[in-house]
């Protein structure tokens, strides 16, 4: 319980600390909102991973780590591998895997879906069906095709959007406090 309140409150300052970046956006150039906005897309794809809940076989033993794939090109490079090694998940380790086979997924719990891979994300969805794979991404048409958190951009912050549907089917469940701060959310 000790550990959930905590990582509500690390995304709170995260949150916290993106609106205070907000506020100064008119100073920034854009590739460094662009880094930053990347940051905080790393920071909630991790930390997301304490307010889902997946299925007890969706882990080989207790003590096996949380693996998030990244599919496609990765936008992210060693930030994510940073903000991983530094949290723990529900007394889990959090595991980077860059995804280039689409049957495995890299046997991966969350899978990043990039921009530039979402040519294959009907196949994506395929592998993933009938698995608890949490789908990730950031385009416009994400959630349409199957994603179930969509990252967007709104005023110079990112914010996300989630469908319900689309992670039930996955046999997921998505805490209420994750669901109070998103954008949207589909059902």
């Amino acid at each position: 319980m000790a550990l959930v309140r905590s990582s509500y409150r690390i995304i709170v300052l995260i949150l916290l600390f993106w609106y205070a970046l907000a506020g100064v956006a008119g100073a920034v150039s854009d590739e460094v909102q662009s880094a930053r906005a990347l940051e905080i897309e790393a920071a909630f794809l991790v930390k997301f991973s304490s307010y889902i809940h997946w299925p007890e076989q969706a882990f080989s033993s207790p003590g096996a780590p949380l693996v998030i794939g990244i599919f496609g090109r990765d936008p992210f490079g060693s930030i994510i591998d940073s903000i991983a090694r530094s949290y723990v998940m529900k007394g889990r380790n959090v595991e980077i895997r860059r995804c280039t086979n689409l049957h495995t997924l890299c046997g991966s719990h969350i899978v990043f879906v990039s921009g530039g891979a979402m040519e294959s994300m009907e196949a994506i969805t395929a592998s993933a069906t009938g698995r608890p794979v949490l789908l990730v991404g950031n385009a416009p048409d994400f959630l349409e095709r199957g994603g179930m958190i969509n990252f967007v951009e709104v005023k110079n912050r990112i914010r996300f959007d989630i469908n319900i549907k689309n992670s039930h089917r996955a046999g997921l469940e998505i805490s209420s406090k994750l669901l109070k701060v998103a954008r949207s959310i589909i059902q």
